[in-house]
């Protein structure tokens, strides 16, 4: 199978080096490294032109966020005919065998959707954050037992291998989330397709970013995001995972973040408009073909020949 690796940049060039080299020396080579440049303003494109020749470049021009890189991502992965896509932000480092027990699993019967690593930081001791989360569907914990790893029901982009004959027929990570949960929403929709599989003998090295206690900014497109995760992904049997309760539950959280929130004006407007237009707003849906429908013809060949 073919596989591109997938590096979503932002202003990172000492993760992005690391991250680069990483993925250069892999056991199991990489068909195509795929980097989505976000903007930098660090001299990130520079360094990939200047010391990765081989890598394909691509520049979105403004930030996008993750969410909007990863789409960009999977578009271009599709139009160049791979199999498999590696996703990641480039703070991420795989260890030099982590591809290798990921492409086994997906080339296995039953297929999964998408194979996800273990994620652990510079000191070697598992990221929680980053722990996918278990199936509960005792069919799917079935077939993952056969190929030797656990069922899982989604997890973060963290060095996932996805298939991507199942992402050609369904729409791209929805852009709109921008950041956190797109990773979450998306895999969730491929495990509905085929389990995916955790194969903690792939490893991946990522920073521990937990213990951060003011979200800032951020508290928007948390706040908004997990509204349009529960209302995209229904439990209609669930009667805590409606939009109304976990409304509520998003709010008493908004309260919490109002303790340590330095600025508080800026809360206020996060508070107000992630519950707001998480209730009232979806994200908008793009199917694999209609990014590239965006850009110029002339540019549009030169993405399709990379």
């Amino acid at each position: 199978m073919s596989v591109a690796a997938v590096v979503v940049s932002f202003n990172r060039l000492d993760y992005l080096k690391k991250c680069l080299s990483a993925l250069e020396q892999q056991t199991r080579p990489v068909d195509e490294i795929i980097v989505i440049e976000n903007g930098s303003t660090d001299g990130s494109a520079e360094y990939v032109r200047a010391n990765h020749p081989g890598v394909t470049l691509f520049e979105t021009g403004s930030n996008l966020g993750g969410a909007g890189g990863f789409a960009w991502g999977i578009e271009l992965a599709l139009q160049h005919g791979h199999n498999l896509a590696w996703l990641m932000d480039d703070d991420a480092e795989p260890r030099e065998d982590a591809l290798a027990p990921l492409v086994q699993v997906m080339e296995s019967e039953p297929r999964p959707s998408f194979a996800a690593p273990l994620v652990e930081d510079t000191e070697g001791a598992v990221v929680v954050g980053n722990l996918p989360t278990i199936s509960t569907d005792a069919s799917a914990q079935l077939a993952a037992q056969k190929l030797g790893g656990i069922a899982l029901s989604h997890t973060t982009f963290v060095g996932v291998l996805v298939d991507l004959e199942l992402s050609a027929a369904m729409p791209l990570p929805y852009a709109d989330f921008f950041i956190w949960f797109d990773d979450v929403e998306y895999t969730k929709r491929l495990a509905r397709s085929s389990f995916g599989i955790h194969v903690v003998s792939a490893r991946m090295k990522h920073p521990n970013n937990a213990g951060v206690k003011d979200m800032g900014w951020r508290l928007y497109f948390y706040l908004r995001n997990q509204l349009w995760l529960t209302r995209l992904n229904p439990r209609p049997w669930s009667l805590t995972q409606r939009p109304i309760f976990r409304f509520g539950e998003l709010a008493v959280l908004a309260l919490q973040q109002f303790r340590v929130a330095k600025n508080k004006r800026l809360w206020l407007s996060g508070t107000f408009r992630g519950l707001s237009e998480g209730m009232f707003r979806l994200p908008a849906v793009l199917y694999p073909g209609d990014l590239l429908n965006t850009l110029s013809s002339e540019r549009r060949d030169q993405v399709s020949r990379d």
